[in-house]
């Protein structure tokens, strides 16, 4: 039973490591990551996406004086 259960845990954690940089890259909100991945019939898509959302937590956009989007310097 633990067996299954930390492979499964593991297993979401690959999924979500995996997924996070799309994820972030269009800024999804838990529930379309969520959506997204039941729509695509992965396994434990709730669990996957809040691990998404709570092991790499999307950066706050930085603007500059003109208000154009840093991005790229967010995600360091």
């Amino acid at each position: 039973m633990h067996d299954t259960q930390l492979r499964q845990i593991l297993r979401d954690a690959e999924v979500a490591n995996a997924i996070s940089m799309v994820v972030h890259e269009y800024r999804l909100t838990e529930e379309r990551t969520e959506r997204a991945l039941a729509e695509l019939h992965v396994a434990r898509a709730a669990n996957v996406a809040g691990i998404t959302h709570r092991a790499f937590p999307i950066r706050a956009l930085l603007c500059n004086y003109q208000g154009k989007l840093w991005s790229e310097i967010a995600r360091l």
